[in-house]
C-alpha cells in the first residue's frame, strides 16, 4: 500500500503541486516529531491511544520488539539505530535522590521511567517497557549514581558548563567589568520565519483590519535587540537566523523527509502503534497498512509539516550544536488564531526541558535525550533558575503576569511562569542551559495596535531594521533577567 521509501520520496516530488493547495494551514506548530501528543487533544482528553495493560506492556518484550520491527520492515521502514551516549554524565557524578527530585516536571506521566530500571546502584536504559528478567541485549545504556554521602567523582554538567557560568557570576557580582559577560556564549533562535509565505504556512501571525503581525518578524527584531544588548555586555552572541526566512538550507520541494518520516513511526511505539503489536503477526500487518496513522504519514500534504517540524528545526539544532553554547534562548510570542483580536489573555512563560507526556518515548533516540536532561540535574535546574530570573524581569518591565496554571497544554509548572515541556528545541539542546521565552500574546488587542507599528529603526551588524518599541520594553526585561540570574548565582552549587 505504501511502497517503499524510495517511492514515497518519488510520490512527494510528483505529486506534492499537484496537493499543495489542499494542505492544511494549522492553527498552531507542533514543535516536535508527528506522532506526539496534540496539546489541544491532550487538553480535550481525546488521545486515542489505548491504556497500557498486562499483556501490551510486558510479557514477550522481546516478541514485541520483533512485531514492531516487522511492521517497520513493512512500511519500508529501517530499523533505529543505537542513540549515542557521548557527554553523558560520568559514573558517580549524580545521586539517586537528586534524580528522584527531578521526575515530576521532566517525566510527569512516568513514560520514560517505563523503560527505567531505576535504584540507588544505578539507572538502566531499555529498549523497551521494562519488567523482571530483561535480557542485557535489550540494555541501551547504564549509569552507576554516586552513593550517598560521597564526593561527586566526574562532570554532570555538560563539560563543566556550572563552572563557566560561575566565573562569569563572578565577573558581574563585582562590578568592574566594562564588560562583565566575557566569556558567555548564547545562541539566540528567533521562533519560525516571518515572511508572508511561511507565515500562510505556519499560521504564525495575526491579520485584523488591514494590520499585520507576523510573529516570525517580531521575533527577528527581538533577537537583533536582545544580541546586541548581551554584545555591549561582552557576550559572544550566535542568531540562528538573521533573515526572515527558514533556517534549513534546502527548501520545502527538494528537502529528504525521510529522517523525520523514520522518526514518527520509530515514536510510534509506545503511542498510536501500541495496541495492533498485542494483534498476531498477520493481522497486525494487515492492520497497519490500512491504519489512518500511516496514511497521514505517508500523504504528499505531510511534506510540509516534516518541513517546518523537523527539517527547519532541526537546522537551527545543529547550529547550537556546533555553537557549543552556554546558553540557548529561543524567543517566541503567543497567539490563538490568525484572523481574531482578544483582550482576556496577555501573560509570559518560559519553557526548559522536560514535560514527557506518555506516548512520548517511543524512540530509542528520543528517550536518550530525555534521560540527558534527568541526569544533568545541575544544568537542568540552572536552567530553571534563568528562564525565572528572565521570565520574572520581563513581567516587572511589561507590566504583565506570569502564567501559573499547573498544567498549560502539555506542560508541567516547575515554578510561577516556568514549565518544562518536550517541545524539539528544548529536547534537543543537550549540552547549553535552555529558556524558552513566550514573550506576551500579539494578539491581544492593545499588544495587537501597538506590534503593527513600526516606529523605531534599529541596527545590528551593519543593517538596519525597523521594530515596534514595545519590543523595548520585552528586551530590557530579559537582559536584566540575565544579570540577574549571574548576580545571584552562588559560587558553588
Amino acid at each position: 500500500m505504501v511502497g517503499t521509501l524510495r517511492n514515497f520520496s518519488a510520490l512527494f516530488v510528483s505529486f506534492f503541486f499537484v496537493f499543495f493547495a489542499a494542505c492544511p494551514l494549522f492553527a498552531y506548530e507542533i514543535e516536535g516529531e508527528h506522532g506526539y501528543v496534540n496539546p489541544e487533544e491532550f487538553v480535550t482528553g481525546e488521545l486515542n491511544i489505548a491504556p497500557p495493560s498486562e499483556d501490551v506492556r510486558h510479557p514477550k518484550t522481546e516478541d514485541r520488539l520483533r512485531k514492531f520491527n516487522l511492521g517497520l520492515k513493512r512500511l519500508g521502514i529501517p530499523e533505529e539505530n543505537a542513540p549515542d551516549f557521548f557527554d553523558f554524565p560520568l559514573p558517580g557524578s549524580v545521586s539517586f535522590e537528586e534524580v528522584s527530585e527531578h521526575f515530576r516536571a521532566l517525566d510527569p506521566d512516568g513514560a520514560l521511567r517505563s523503560y527505567l530500571e531505576l535504584g540507588p546502584g544505578g539507572v538502566s536504559l531499555f529498549r523497551d517497557f521494562f519488567s523482571a528478567g530483561m535480557p542485557s541485549s535489550l540494555l541501551d545504556f547504564f549509569l552507576p549514581f554516586r552513593a550517598e554521602g560521597a564526593t561527586a567523582s566526574g562532570s554532570g554538567d555538560s563539560s563543566h558548563l556550572i563552572a563557566r557560568l560561575q566565573r562569569i557570576g563572578t565577573q558581574v557580582k563585582q562590578g568592574l567589568y566594562d564588560h562583565p559577560l566575557a566569556g558567555l556564549r548564547v545562541v539566540i533562535d528567533p521562533g519560525h520565519m516571518g515572511n508572508e509565505e511561511w507565515d500562510q504556512k505556519t499560521g504564525k501571525f495575526v491579520s485584523v483590519g488591514g494590520k499585520t503581525v507576523s510573529e516570525g518578524e517580531i521575533a527577528l527584531s527581538t533577537s537583533r535587540l536582545l544580541a546586541g544588548e548581551l554584545e555591549a555586555l561582552g557576550a559572544e552572541v550566535i542568531l540562528t537566523r538573521s533573515k526572515n526566512e527558514p533556517v534549513a538550507r534546502t527548501n520545502l520541494e527538494t528537502f529528504d523527509p525521510t529522517p523525520f518520516l523514520n522518526q514518527y513511526f520509530y515514536n510510534s511505539l509506545d503511542s498510536w502503534m501500541r495496541p495492533y503489536l498485542a494483534l498476531p503477526d498477520a493481522r497486525f500487518l494487515s492492520s497497519l497498512e490500512g491504519a489512518p496513522e500511516v496514511k497521514r504519514a505517508f500523504a504528499p500534504s505531510q511534506r510540509t509539516q516534516f518541513f517546518i517540524s523537523g527539517e527547519d528545526l532541526e537546522a537551527r539544532s545543529r547550529i547550537i550544536d556546533e555553537a557549543r553554547a552556554d546558553v540557548v534562548i529561543d524567543v517566541h510570542f503567543d497567539a490563538s488564531k490568525s484572523n481574531a483580536l482578544q483582550d482576556s489573555h496577555n501573560s509570559l512563560e518560559a519553557y526548559v526541558p522536560g514535560g514527557v507526556r506518555t506516548g512520548e518515548t517511543g524512540s530509542r533516540v528520543v528517550r536518550s535525550h530525555h534521560l540527558k536532561h534527568l541526569l544533568e540535574v545541575r544544568r537542568w535546574s540552572e536552567s530553571v533558575s534563568l528562564a525565572s530570573s528572565m521570565i520574572q524581569s520581563m513581567s516587572e518591565t511589561l507590566k504583565l503576569p506570569l502564567l501559573n496554571r499547573p498544567e498549560f497544554l502539555t506542560a508541567v509548572r516547575v515554578r510561577d511562569g516556568v514549565y518544562a515541556r518536550n517541545l524539539y528545541i528544548t529536547r534537543r539542546n543537550l549540552s547549553a542551559l535552555m529558556v524558552y521565552l513566550e514573550c506576551l500574546h500579539y494578539d491581544h488587542a492593545k499588544e495587537f495596535h501597538a506590534l503593527a507599528v513600526n516606529d523605531r529603526i534599529g541596527s545590528y551588524q551593519g543593517e538596519t531594521f525597523r521594530y515596534p518599541r514595545r519590543l523595548e520594553a520585552v528586551v530590557a526585561g530579559a537582559k536584566e533577567g540575565i544579570l540577574r540570574y549571574f548576580r545571584e548565582l552562588p559560587a558553588q552549587r
